[in-house]
Protein backbone atom coordinates (compact mmCIF):
# COMPACT_ATOMS: atom_id res chain seq x y z
CA UNK A 1 0.00 0.00 0.00
CA UNK A 2 1.41 3.28 -0.62
CA UNK A 3 2.97 4.90 2.04
CA UNK A 4 0.38 8.51 2.22
CA UNK A 5 -2.96 6.23 2.43
CA UNK A 6 -1.26 3.06 4.88
CA UNK A 7 -3.67 1.92 7.41
CA UNK A 8 -1.94 -0.02 9.91
CA UNK A 9 -3.08 -1.84 12.22
CA UNK A 10 -2.00 0.18 14.84
CA UNK A 11 -3.31 3.35 13.26
CA UNK A 12 -6.64 1.67 13.01
CA UNK A 13 -6.83 0.88 16.46
CA UNK A 14 -6.05 4.51 17.19
CA UNK A 15 -8.42 6.13 15.27
CA UNK A 16 -11.01 4.04 16.60
CA UNK A 17 -10.19 4.76 20.33
CA UNK A 18 -9.99 8.22 19.39
CA UNK A 19 -13.56 8.41 18.32
CA UNK A 20 -14.68 6.02 21.14
CA UNK A 21 -12.85 8.74 23.95
CA UNK A 22 -14.30 11.45 21.90
CA UNK A 23 -17.88 9.96 22.09
CA UNK A 24 -17.92 9.46 25.74
CA UNK A 25 -16.17 12.76 26.75
CA UNK A 26 -19.06 14.28 24.73
CA UNK A 27 -21.60 12.39 26.45
CA UNK A 28 -20.45 13.91 29.56
CA UNK A 29 -20.95 17.00 28.24
CA UNK A 30 -16.98 17.99 29.71
CA UNK A 31 -18.56 17.93 33.37
CA UNK A 32 -14.81 16.41 35.07
CA UNK A 33 -17.36 15.34 38.02
CA UNK A 34 -18.42 12.50 36.25
CA UNK A 35 -16.52 9.42 35.40
CA UNK A 36 -15.75 8.76 32.13
CA UNK A 37 -16.87 4.60 30.87
CA UNK A 38 -13.49 3.92 29.14
CA UNK A 39 -13.64 1.01 27.18
CA UNK A 40 -10.50 -1.72 28.25
CA UNK A 41 -9.96 -3.99 25.00
CA UNK A 42 -6.80 -6.24 24.82
CA UNK A 43 -5.74 -5.10 21.40
CA UNK A 44 -3.79 -8.22 21.47
CA UNK A 45 -6.91 -10.55 21.42
CA UNK A 46 -8.77 -8.30 18.41
CA UNK A 47 -8.47 -11.09 15.70
CA UNK A 48 -7.65 -10.40 11.97
CA UNK A 49 -10.26 -11.55 9.47
CA UNK A 50 -9.20 -10.90 5.64
CA UNK A 51 -10.95 -12.11 2.76
CA UNK A 52 -10.82 -10.93 -1.13
CA UNK A 53 -13.39 -10.96 -3.54
CA UNK A 54 -13.60 -9.48 -7.08
CA UNK A 55 -15.97 -6.97 -6.54
CA UNK A 56 -16.90 -5.70 -2.62
CA UNK A 57 -20.60 -3.76 -2.08
CA UNK A 58 -20.34 -1.66 0.61
CA UNK A 59 -23.97 -1.26 1.65
CA UNK A 60 -27.49 -3.49 1.76
CA UNK A 61 -30.40 -0.84 -0.05
CA UNK A 62 -31.83 -0.85 -3.11
CA UNK A 63 -28.58 -0.04 -4.88
CA UNK A 64 -26.75 -2.67 -3.35
CA UNK A 65 -28.83 -5.23 -4.14
CA UNK A 66 -29.19 -4.59 -7.62
CA UNK A 67 -24.97 -3.97 -7.96
CA UNK A 68 -24.46 -7.23 -5.98
CA UNK A 69 -27.00 -9.56 -8.34
CA UNK A 70 -26.04 -7.81 -11.80
CA UNK A 71 -22.28 -7.78 -10.73
CA UNK A 72 -22.89 -11.59 -9.89
CA UNK A 73 -24.79 -12.70 -12.88
CA UNK A 74 -21.83 -10.81 -14.83
CA UNK A 75 -19.88 -13.46 -13.63
CA UNK A 76 -17.89 -12.12 -10.85
CA UNK A 77 -16.93 -13.59 -7.50
CA UNK A 78 -19.12 -10.76 -5.53
CA UNK A 79 -19.51 -10.26 -1.33
CA UNK A 80 -21.90 -7.50 0.01
CA UNK A 81 -20.85 -6.30 3.74
CA UNK A 82 -23.63 -3.83 5.37
CA UNK A 83 -23.39 -1.84 9.09
CA UNK A 84 -26.71 -2.98 9.55
CA UNK A 85 -29.57 -5.79 8.09
CA UNK A 86 -29.98 -6.28 4.41
CA UNK A 87 -33.16 -4.05 3.41
CA UNK A 88 -33.70 -2.47 6.58
CA UNK A 89 -31.43 0.52 7.18
CA UNK A 90 -30.72 3.94 5.61
CA UNK A 91 -33.10 5.11 2.88
CA UNK A 92 -34.54 1.66 1.39
CA UNK A 93 -37.41 1.00 4.68
CA UNK A 94 -38.51 4.54 3.14
CA UNK A 95 -38.53 3.97 -0.13
CA UNK A 96 -42.44 3.61 -0.55
CA UNK A 97 -42.94 4.94 -4.55
CA UNK A 98 -40.42 3.34 -6.83
CA UNK A 99 -39.76 5.02 -10.01
CA UNK A 100 -40.96 3.63 -13.15
CA UNK A 101 -41.07 4.76 -16.28
CA UNK A 102 -43.13 3.24 -19.42
CA UNK A 103 -42.08 5.12 -22.95
CA UNK A 104 -45.69 3.32 -24.26
CA UNK A 105 -47.67 4.83 -21.35
CA UNK A 106 -45.74 8.21 -20.29
CA UNK A 107 -46.77 11.63 -22.53
CA UNK A 108 -43.14 12.64 -22.58
CA UNK A 109 -40.40 10.35 -24.32
CA UNK A 110 -37.51 9.37 -22.98
CA UNK A 111 -35.34 12.50 -25.02
CA UNK A 112 -37.70 15.08 -24.00
CA UNK A 113 -37.73 13.53 -20.00
CA UNK A 114 -33.86 13.60 -20.26
CA UNK A 115 -34.35 17.47 -21.12
CA UNK A 116 -36.89 18.24 -18.55
CA UNK A 117 -34.95 16.28 -15.68
CA UNK A 118 -31.93 18.74 -17.06
CA UNK A 119 -33.98 22.04 -16.90
CA UNK A 120 -35.43 21.42 -13.78
CA UNK A 121 -32.08 21.09 -12.00
CA UNK A 122 -30.01 23.97 -14.50
CA UNK A 123 -28.28 21.65 -15.59
CA UNK A 124 -26.91 20.40 -12.61
CA UNK A 125 -28.24 16.55 -13.29
CA UNK A 126 -26.26 13.98 -15.14
CA UNK A 127 -27.81 13.40 -18.42
CA UNK A 128 -26.41 10.05 -19.39
CA UNK A 129 -27.76 8.51 -15.54
CA UNK A 130 -31.44 10.33 -16.30
CA UNK A 131 -31.85 8.52 -19.77
CA UNK A 132 -30.54 5.04 -17.75
CA UNK A 133 -33.29 5.81 -15.34
CA UNK A 134 -35.79 5.86 -17.87
CA UNK A 135 -34.75 3.02 -20.23
CA UNK A 136 -34.11 0.27 -17.10
CA UNK A 137 -36.58 1.35 -14.53
CA UNK A 138 -39.15 -0.65 -15.95
CA UNK A 139 -37.08 -3.63 -16.20
CA UNK A 140 -35.60 -3.26 -12.54
CA UNK A 141 -39.43 -2.95 -11.48
CA UNK A 142 -41.07 -5.96 -12.56
CA UNK A 143 -37.51 -8.01 -11.43
CA UNK A 144 -38.97 -6.32 -7.67
CA UNK A 145 -42.06 -7.70 -8.35
CA UNK A 146 -40.60 -11.17 -8.97
CA UNK A 147 -39.12 -10.95 -5.47
CA UNK A 148 -41.95 -9.99 -3.73
CA UNK A 149 -40.80 -6.26 -2.85
CA UNK A 150 -44.75 -5.20 -3.65
CA UNK A 151 -46.34 -7.38 -1.59
CA UNK A 152 -44.82 -6.05 2.07
CA UNK A 153 -43.88 -3.03 4.33
CA UNK A 154 -41.00 -4.62 5.01
CA UNK A 155 -37.91 -5.45 2.25
CA UNK A 156 -35.86 -7.92 4.24
CA UNK A 157 -37.10 -11.22 2.85
CA UNK A 158 -37.73 -9.68 -0.52
CA UNK A 159 -34.08 -8.68 -0.70
CA UNK A 160 -33.05 -12.13 0.42
CA UNK A 161 -34.59 -13.90 -2.02
CA UNK A 162 -32.04 -13.39 -4.88
CA UNK A 163 -29.21 -12.98 -3.00
CA UNK A 164 -29.72 -16.53 -1.57
CA UNK A 165 -30.85 -18.35 -5.17
CA UNK A 166 -26.79 -16.71 -6.26
CA UNK A 167 -25.58 -17.52 -2.89
CA UNK A 168 -23.72 -14.21 -2.67
CA UNK A 169 -21.70 -13.73 0.76
CA UNK A 170 -23.64 -11.16 3.41
CA UNK A 171 -21.84 -9.85 6.02
CA UNK A 172 -23.73 -7.85 7.94
CA UNK A 173 -23.18 -5.59 11.37
CA UNK A 174 -19.48 -4.23 10.14
CA UNK A 175 -18.82 -0.74 9.93
CA UNK A 176 -16.85 0.10 7.39
CA UNK A 177 -14.42 2.95 7.87
CA UNK A 178 -11.94 3.15 5.62
CA UNK A 179 -10.95 2.49 1.74
CA UNK A 180 -7.70 0.80 0.92
CA UNK A 181 -6.05 2.29 -1.80
CA UNK A 182 -2.97 0.66 -3.59
CA UNK A 183 -0.88 1.87 -6.12
CA UNK A 184 -3.28 4.42 -6.90
CA UNK A 185 -6.11 2.18 -7.15
CA UNK A 186 -9.01 1.07 -4.85
CA UNK A 187 -7.68 -2.49 -3.39
CA UNK A 188 -10.65 -3.18 -0.76
CA UNK A 189 -12.04 -1.92 2.38
CA UNK A 190 -11.39 -2.12 5.94
CA UNK A 191 -13.63 -2.07 9.72
CA UNK A 192 -14.59 -3.53 12.48
CA UNK A 193 -17.38 -6.04 13.99
CA UNK A 194 -20.18 -4.29 15.84
CA UNK A 195 -20.50 -7.60 17.77
CA UNK A 196 -17.02 -9.64 17.79
CA UNK A 197 -13.54 -7.63 18.78
CA UNK A 198 -12.09 -8.55 15.52
CA UNK A 199 -11.12 -6.12 12.44
CA UNK A 200 -12.49 -6.75 9.17
CA UNK A 201 -10.08 -6.85 6.06
CA UNK A 202 -11.50 -7.46 2.40
CA UNK A 203 -9.69 -6.91 -0.47
CA UNK A 204 -11.18 -6.60 -3.85
CA UNK A 205 -10.27 -5.61 -8.07
CA UNK A 206 -12.90 -3.41 -7.49
CA UNK A 207 -15.72 -1.46 -4.86
CA UNK A 208 -18.70 -0.28 -5.12
CA UNK A 209 -20.11 2.25 -2.80
CA UNK A 210 -23.92 1.97 -2.19
CA UNK A 211 -23.94 4.22 0.76
CA UNK A 212 -26.27 6.57 -0.02
CA UNK A 213 -26.30 10.10 0.08
CA UNK A 214 -26.03 12.50 2.66
CA UNK A 215 -28.26 14.38 4.88
CA UNK A 216 -28.12 16.74 8.00
CA UNK A 217 -31.72 15.52 9.11
CA UNK A 218 -33.59 16.19 12.64
CA UNK A 219 -34.20 12.72 14.57
CA UNK A 220 -37.41 12.71 14.14
CA UNK A 221 -37.11 12.44 10.49
CA UNK A 222 -37.20 9.01 8.75
CA UNK A 223 -33.62 8.49 7.08
CA UNK A 224 -31.79 10.65 9.82
CA UNK A 225 -28.89 8.31 9.41
CA UNK A 226 -27.83 9.12 6.12
CA UNK A 227 -24.04 9.84 7.22
CA UNK A 228 -22.03 10.99 4.51
CA UNK A 229 -19.51 7.99 5.23
CA UNK A 230 -19.32 6.03 1.76
CA UNK A 231 -18.49 9.73 0.20
CA UNK A 232 -16.09 10.90 2.86
CA UNK A 233 -14.43 7.16 2.51
CA UNK A 234 -14.28 8.13 -1.19
CA UNK A 235 -12.93 11.62 -0.53
CA UNK A 236 -10.26 10.82 2.12
CA UNK A 237 -8.32 8.71 -0.40
CA UNK A 238 -8.72 11.28 -3.03
CA UNK A 239 -11.90 10.98 -4.87
CA UNK A 240 -13.92 14.51 -6.18
CA UNK A 241 -17.13 14.82 -4.38
CA UNK A 242 -20.17 17.10 -5.72
CA UNK A 243 -23.45 18.21 -5.35
CA UNK A 244 -22.69 19.46 -1.49
CA UNK A 245 -24.12 22.92 -2.10
CA UNK A 246 -28.02 22.07 -2.51
CA UNK A 247 -30.11 22.38 0.48
CA UNK A 248 -32.87 19.78 1.77
CA UNK A 249 -35.69 21.41 2.14
CA UNK A 250 -38.03 18.89 4.20
CA UNK A 251 -39.71 20.32 7.07
CA UNK A 252 -39.82 19.22 10.89
CA UNK A 253 -42.29 19.29 13.75
CA UNK A 254 -42.18 21.87 16.42
CA UNK A 255 -44.32 19.56 18.87
CA UNK A 256 -42.17 16.23 19.32
CA UNK A 257 -39.95 16.52 16.58
CA UNK A 258 -38.26 13.34 17.69
CA UNK A 259 -41.53 11.19 17.58
CA UNK A 260 -40.20 10.19 14.09
CA UNK A 261 -42.95 7.04 14.36
CA UNK A 262 -46.03 9.35 15.36
CA UNK A 263 -45.24 12.50 13.15
CA UNK A 264 -44.77 10.13 10.08
CA UNK A 265 -47.93 8.26 10.49
CA UNK A 266 -48.65 5.50 8.14
CA UNK A 267 -45.65 5.47 5.90
CA UNK A 268 -44.00 2.48 7.77
CA UNK A 269 -47.27 0.55 7.20
CA UNK A 270 -47.71 1.84 3.73
CA UNK A 271 -46.95 -1.09 0.59
CA UNK A 272 -44.26 -0.27 -1.78
CA UNK A 273 -46.07 0.76 -5.01
CA UNK A 274 -44.65 2.56 -8.13
CA UNK A 275 -44.97 6.12 -9.28
CA UNK A 276 -44.35 7.58 -12.58
CA UNK A 277 -42.84 10.88 -14.12
CA UNK A 278 -44.28 13.85 -12.52
CA UNK A 279 -40.99 16.37 -12.72
CA UNK A 280 -40.30 18.94 -10.12
CA UNK A 281 -37.38 22.31 -9.49
CA UNK A 282 -36.70 20.57 -6.46
CA UNK A 283 -33.52 22.17 -5.35
CA UNK A 284 -34.26 22.11 -1.62
CA UNK A 285 -33.75 25.76 -0.66
CA UNK A 286 -37.41 26.91 -1.92
CA UNK A 287 -39.13 25.54 0.80
CA UNK A 288 -37.20 26.33 3.58
CA UNK A 289 -37.23 30.47 2.42
CA UNK A 290 -40.83 30.30 2.01
CA UNK A 291 -40.36 29.49 6.17
CA UNK A 292 -37.43 32.17 6.66
CA UNK A 293 -39.79 34.89 5.13
CA UNK A 294 -42.89 33.78 7.45
CA UNK A 295 -40.82 33.86 10.58
CA UNK A 296 -39.80 29.56 10.74
CA UNK A 297 -43.45 28.81 10.48
CA UNK A 298 -45.85 27.13 7.53
CA UNK A 299 -49.54 28.03 8.39
CA UNK A 300 -50.39 26.88 4.64
CA UNK A 301 -52.10 23.88 4.38
CA UNK A 302 -49.95 20.57 3.47
CA UNK A 303 -51.37 20.63 0.09
CA UNK A 304 -50.22 24.52 -0.85
CA UNK A 305 -47.21 24.46 1.39
CA UNK A 306 -44.81 24.89 -1.91
CA UNK A 307 -47.24 27.34 -3.92
CA UNK A 308 -44.60 30.37 -4.87
CA UNK A 309 -46.76 32.64 -6.03
CA UNK A 310 -46.77 34.35 -2.36
CA UNK A 311 -42.96 34.18 -2.60
CA UNK A 312 -41.27 37.52 -3.06
CA UNK A 313 -37.54 37.35 -3.91
CA UNK A 314 -35.82 33.97 -2.72
CA UNK A 315 -34.14 31.38 -4.74
CA UNK A 316 -34.89 31.23 -8.81
CA UNK A 317 -37.37 28.90 -10.12
CA UNK A 318 -38.08 28.46 -13.22
CA UNK A 319 -41.31 29.76 -14.79
CA UNK A 320 -42.40 26.26 -15.64
CA UNK A 321 -41.78 24.82 -12.56
CA UNK A 322 -43.23 27.48 -10.52
CA UNK A 323 -45.90 25.86 -8.71
CA UNK A 324 -49.56 27.56 -8.54
CA UNK A 325 -52.02 25.73 -5.42
CA UNK A 326 -52.20 21.96 -4.94
CA UNK A 327 -49.27 19.48 -5.51
CA UNK A 328 -50.58 17.52 -8.18
CA UNK A 329 -50.58 13.20 -6.62
CA UNK A 330 -49.51 10.66 -8.58
CA UNK A 331 -52.09 8.78 -10.44
CA UNK A 332 -50.20 5.78 -10.53
CA UNK A 333 -49.44 5.67 -6.98
CA UNK A 334 -51.67 3.82 -4.33
CA UNK A 335 -53.22 6.41 -1.31
CA UNK A 336 -51.64 5.47 1.91
CA UNK A 337 -54.65 3.40 4.39
CA UNK A 338 -53.62 5.92 7.43
CA UNK A 339 -56.55 8.87 7.65
CA UNK A 340 -55.45 12.72 8.04
CA UNK A 341 -53.18 14.98 6.57
CA UNK A 342 -50.07 13.37 4.75
CA UNK A 343 -47.28 11.27 6.72
CA UNK A 344 -44.61 13.95 8.36
CA UNK A 345 -46.68 16.89 7.90
CA UNK A 346 -48.24 17.88 10.90
CA UNK A 347 -50.38 21.51 12.61
CA UNK A 348 -46.71 22.62 13.16
CA UNK A 349 -44.19 22.25 10.69
CA UNK A 350 -41.21 24.17 10.71
CA UNK A 351 -38.32 25.10 8.57
CA UNK A 352 -34.59 25.12 8.91
CA UNK A 353 -34.35 21.88 10.59
CA UNK A 354 -33.21 19.56 7.55
CA UNK A 355 -29.78 21.58 6.82
CA UNK A 356 -29.65 18.40 4.37
CA UNK A 357 -26.96 19.06 1.79
CA UNK A 358 -28.45 16.33 -0.60
CA UNK A 359 -30.75 16.85 -2.81
CA UNK A 360 -30.76 13.43 -4.74
CA UNK A 361 -30.45 15.13 -8.16
CA UNK A 362 -26.35 15.66 -8.21
CA UNK A 363 -25.14 14.14 -5.17
CA UNK A 364 -21.75 12.11 -4.65
CA UNK A 365 -18.82 11.03 -6.28
CA UNK A 366 -17.82 12.78 -9.35
CA UNK A 367 -17.93 10.24 -12.06
CA UNK A 368 -15.80 10.37 -15.25
CA UNK A 369 -17.82 8.36 -17.60
CA UNK A 370 -21.59 6.63 -17.93
CA UNK A 371 -20.59 3.62 -15.69
CA UNK A 372 -20.25 5.37 -12.39
CA UNK A 373 -16.44 5.26 -12.21
CA UNK A 374 -14.99 8.00 -9.72
CA UNK A 375 -11.85 9.64 -10.54
CA UNK A 376 -10.12 6.99 -8.31
CA UNK A 377 -9.52 4.15 -10.12
CA UNK A 378 -11.22 1.20 -9.13
CA UNK A 379 -14.35 2.79 -7.20
CA UNK A 380 -17.56 3.25 -8.45
CA UNK A 381 -20.43 4.63 -6.77
CA UNK A 382 -24.40 3.62 -7.63
CA UNK A 383 -27.30 5.79 -6.74
CA UNK A 384 -30.68 4.27 -5.57
CA UNK A 385 -33.43 3.01 -8.13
Amino acid sequence: MSNDNNISRRDFLGLAGGVLSAAATASLGGDANFEQNVLKIDTEKILDDETTTDVLVIGSGMAGLFAAIKAHDAGAKVMMVSKGRLGTSGQTPFAKGVFSYDEKKEKLSINQFVEKVSRSSLGSSNKAYTRQLAEHSKARVEELKEWGFFDSPLCHASFSRPMKEREIPLVERVMITHLLKEDGKVAGAMGFSLDEEKLITIRAKSVILCTGAGGFKPNGFPICDLTHDGSIMAYNIGAKITGKEWNDGHLGSAVNPADTFGNWHGMFEETPSTTSVEIHHDLGVDLNYKVYENANSVKNDPAHMMDQTTLSGGPYVPKEFMRKGPQKQDANRKPPKHEGKPPGMSDNMTGGSSAGLAIHKSEGLAPINDRCESTIKGSMQLGTL
